[in-house]
């Protein structure tokens, strides 16, 4: 690989959708909406692994009570399988040949971190050793060692969110409080990815995390987090994070009309903070409230494009 060049050119998905017609002619086709969501939620969330013995499987692990969205993942794509990993982590996960050939052309190109690029191109090479051997016979994947740059008009950062973002709030018992959106990521040489960050917004820092070689970026202050309401209003989350959103974006209206400073209101506020990341979500397969609602609205969407 060579040196890490990000451009604003844009994910290309066409390599993707000859693969998926040739593969899966009889399969609705995923969305551009879509496939962007996923390729940054698995830039948070996936592993790309070649075995020991040469297998190749890709993975998205959640948590057993969240495993929803591996099952949306799974209807969209059409393909792969949602199985228990432990008591309480799940796994979307394919190892089938063909199925692996379709993933491959979905990031070939359209990675935004550098070390997922790295781990990719393992993850390609181990394709073309593993293509030309066995029953099904697959052609070799040229690498596209090409590096790209999210945008306020794709939904990359929505899925990174999903995967790595965290909304926060804290108010004291008198009249201070603090409002953040922060992501964290780590190996140094994803701090380009951060910084862009900044330029996205228009704001925020990018500094060293408590933890080794971790780095975070973060946004502060009511103000600076109302610039990513248009995108979040845009670009739909689609985990559990979409209610820790909201709710956190109403807070940030009641700090603007400065409810905290009235004490019949403040512990009420206080204890809705306290809700923002536990968000508690039960799938029981009916479309009928919450994160169900909006995961099955928008899986409607995309069978439709």
């Amino acid at each position: 690989m060579s040196d890490y060049n990000p451009s604003n050119n844009g994910f290309d998905f066409s390599a993707f959708y000859e693969k998926y017609n040739a593969h899966l002619p009889n399969n609705n086709i995923p969305s551009e909406k879509f496939l962007t969501w996923l390729v940054g939620f698995t830039e948070g969330e996936g592993s790309f692994i070649v075995n020991n013995r040469g297998d190749l499987v890709f993975v998205i692990t959640q948590a057993t009570v969240d495993k929803q969205i591996l099952e949306f993942i799974q209807e969209i794509l059409g393909f792969g399988k949602v199985i228990p990993q432990s008591a309480i982590t799940s796994r979307y996960v394919t190892q089938n040949k063909k199925e692996i050939d379709i993933i491959i052309s979905l990031f070939n190109g359209n990675l935004v971190l550098p070390k997922r690029q790295e781990k990719f191109y393992t993850f390609v090479e181990g394709f073309n050793k593993w293509a030309n051997i066995g029953r099904i016979l697959l052609e070799p994947v040229v690498f596209k060692n090409r590096s790209i740059l999210p945008t306020l008009n794709d939904a990359w950062f929505a899925g990174f969110t999903d995967g790595e973002g965290c909304f926060t709030c804290s108010i004291n018992a008198k009249r201070g409080f603090s409002f953040n959106f922060n992501v964290s990521q780590k190996w140094e040489i994803n701090l380009k990815i951060l910084e862009h960050f900044c330029v996205l917004f228009k704001g925020g820092i990018v500094s060293k995390h408590s933890e080794d070689n971790v780095y975070e970026f973060r946004l502060g202050g009511l103000k600076n987090c109302s610039s990513i309401f248009s995108y979040f209003d845009n670009y739909t989350l689609y985990t559990k994070k979409y209610l820790s959103y909201k709710l956190w974006k109403d807070i940030n209206k009641d700090l603007l009309n400065k409810d905290h400073l009235d004490p019949s209101k403040r512990q009420e506020m206080i204890e809705k903070v306290k809700m923002i990341n536990k968000v508690i979500f039960k799938y029981d397969g009916k479309k009928s409230q919450g994160l169900t609602c909006k995961l099955w609205n928008y899986k409607d969407r995309c069978k439709k494009i």
